[in-house]
C-alpha cells in the first residue's frame, strides 16, 4: 500500500505537468490527438469483442 506522500507527491506532480500542458497550444494538440487515438482503437477494439 502507498503512503499518503507518496500519492501526494505524485499528484503535485501531475497537477505541475497538467498546467504546462494547459498552457501550451502544441502539448495540448498532441494530447488530444493522442486521446482521441485511445478512444478510436477502444471503440475498435469494444466492436470486435462485441462480434464474438
Amino acid at each position: 500500500m502507498k503512503h499518503n506522500h507518496e500519492n501526494s507527491d505524485k499528484d503535485k506532480l501531475l497537477l505541475k505537468l497538467a498546467y504546462k500542458v494547459m498552457r501550451d497550444r502544441q502539448l495540448l494538440q498532441i494530447l488530444g490527438d493522442r486521446v482521441y487515438e485511445l478512444m478510436l482503437e477502444e471503440l475498435r477494439l469494444q466492436k470486435e469483442r462485441s462480434k464474438n
